[in-house]
């Protein structure tokens, strides 16, 4: 699911380890995390959670060590030895209002960069033979350069086709491909080990793209939903990594993906502890929660300094979760609030700004209304 307008961030931490937290680094230390060294994991400490898988190996602001898959076993806490890898780290890149990373496909590899979407199934970017597919990050993927490359057929033992729709109103279609791919940094040498991560994966093979695919910056997108055939649900399943764990770090300058497990200095909150929402049974297949209210947020001056001031809603929390409930999904920067709710909202928009009235368009704010969001 995508859009193109911020109305605010839901953040959220869930139990599948599908964490949208970060701690505040300057830049210097987000350098730093993305870089190579690696340290032997140590006792918890005392913001840890202990039912999380505690890897032999913790990244000591690090990126990959460089293993092989039959190197050693790993050791998680409360789970029994494994033959797969430690978690794996990876860095997200800025799009347009979304994140994405590159990933590495065929033989030999080919970069492809695709939005990282927990609100889809599917994983699809354009190929050679793809019609007004628009100019991305990368060329197009060719299926014949790669010697790896395999087509499923379906009907008349033709190519199997399969398309999707999102909800602002892009689409796509593509017929299946299986190859190698694995999950990568920039370019190959920025992620040394990132190879052994790689799996056979099935894709889309895009022939013909509609609305924001044509003009988005990554190329493609990665369905990250709960799903037997996506990426992390793939890796555990062919034995790489130890969990269908993953996690995902998001902060301005782009951010960090964690696969098969938690780094768990990277949600550190600033109270020095987690925070989790639990995941609703109403929408399988997504990372559904409960939502409680929503409240405003604005500045007030206080004896010289602004100070954040709540209001919220006040609504029944079943005008929130009722029917399928609600999902958090990295692949939209609107949030859909249901139309129930539409009149208080206004209203308490209006109070908050003085005379602004709510709307879905360009909200044009002065110098000092501007400093009184931040």
């Amino acid at each position: 699911m995508r859009d193109s307008k911020i109305l605010f961030w839901l953040i959220f931490s869930a139990a599948i380890a599908y964490v949208i937290h970060c701690e505040r680094r300057n830049n210097q230390d987000f350098r730093q995390l993305l870089g190579v060294r690696h340290l032997k994991a140590s006792r918890l400490e005392s913001w840890m959670d202990p039912s999380l898988p505690q890897p032999e190996y913790v990244h000591q602001l690090g990126h990959h060590r460089r293993v092989s898959r039959q190197a050693k076993s790993v050791r998680f806490s409360n789970h029994s030895r494994s033959l797969a890898l430690p978690d794996e780290i990876l860095p997200l890149f800025p799009g347009y209002g979304t994140h994405y990373v590159y990933v590495y496909v065929g033989t030999p590899p080919q970069r492809q960069s695709v939005i990282i979407d927990t609100g889809s199934h599917y994983t699809a970017f354009p190929c050679s033979q793809c019609s007004q597919c628009g100019q991305h990050t990368d060329a197009y993927w060719s299926l014949t350069n790669s010697s790896t490359a395999s087509v499923p057929t379906c009907i008349n033992d033709q190519p199997c086709v399969i398309s999707q729709s999102y909800t602002e109103g892009s689409s796509w279609k593509a017929f299946k491909v299986v190859d190698k791919l694995w999950v990568g940094g920039a370019d190959v040498a920025a992620s040394p080990g990132a190879s052994n991560y790689s799996i056979d994966f099935q894709f889309g093979c895009q022939t013909s793209e509609t609305g924001l695919f044509r003009t988005q910056l990554a190329d493609g997108i990665m369905g990250m939903s709960m799903n037997d055939d996506t990426l992390p649900f793939q890796l555990r399943a062919q034995g790489v990594t130890a969990t269908r764990m993953f996690a995902l770090c998001f902060r301005l300058g782009g951010g960090i993906l964690t696969l098969g497990g938690v780094d768990q200095r990277l949600h550190r909150s600033h109270k020095g502890d987690l925070k989790y929402a639990a995941m609703t049974s109403k929408s399988t297949g997504w990372y559904g929660v409960t939502i409680v209210d929503v409240a405003l947020v604005t500045q007030q001056q206080q004896q010289q300094r602004f100070k954040p001031v709540r209001m919220p809603l006040g609504e029944d929390p079943e005008k929130f979760n009722s029917d399928r409930g609600t999902i958090v999904d990295s692949g939209t920067t609107d949030t859909y609030l249901p139309a129930s709710i539409t009149k208080k909202f206004k209203e308490h928009f209006h109070q908050f700004t003085g005379d602004i009235q709510f709307t879905l368009e360009t909200i044009h704010l002065t110098a000092v209304r501007f400093h009184l969001t931040l």
